[in-house]
């Protein structure tokens, strides 16, 4: 603990008892009494590192070409990362009428990740059941027939299908542990 004197602007008041409360990787937190707490070492290393840039949006809720600006584009390239690829692309539309959809980029991001395959000119979905879903790129934009809250679902219930068979994989382990 570290005694350290308490300055005012104004004036100075008493010796006051400081503590220095610090974890050994990089973490903030933010105390029930409002206080936010942070590794006090002179380096810093963002697990994250997203460039941005700002451009206008000139197309319309159906993603028709106006010669209006309808909203923002925000191009961002994330440059650092330890999570996923670095350097990937997506931009984000913000329209001003409406704010940022919850699909946004969302296109872009399963087309790179090959889950939407594109036939000619439309794109392909396939279902976890194996139904084929077939539509022009404006139409999963416009989230035609729910199309992109399926995508979502199934990821999450994949994701939840994994956690579970990893739980059970852990119980399993646990139990011929304790017959041993």
């Amino acid at each position: 603990m570290k005694k350290l004197k308490i300055i005012n602007k104004t004036r100075s008041t008493d010796v006051k008892d400081v503590y220095d409360i610090e974890v050994h990787t990089d973490h903030h937190y933010l105390l029930e009494n409002g206080v936010i707490s942070h590794n006090s070492g002179p380096i810093y290393a963002a697990s994250i590192v997203v460039a941005m840039k700002k451009m206008k949006l000139k197309e319309d809720e159906d993603g028709n070409k106006t010669s209006e600006v309808m909203g923002i584009r925000a191009g961002c390239k994330v440059v650092k990362t330890r999570y996923n690829k670095p350097f990937e692309d997506i931009q984000v539309k913000i329209p001003y009428a409406t704010g940022m959809d919850e699909f946004s980029g969302l296109f872009d991001l399963l087309e790179s990740r090959k889950l939407i395959t594109k036939e000619g000119n439309r794109y392909t979905y396939v279902d976890l059941a194996g139904k084929e879903h077939k539509y022009y790129r404006k139409e999963y934009n416009a989230n035609v027939d729910g199309i992109l809250d399926l995508v979502m679902r199934e990821f999450a219930d994949k994701e939840l299908t994994l956690a579970a068979q990893g739980e059970a994989i852990v119980e399993a382990q646990a139990a011929e542990d304790t017959e041993e």
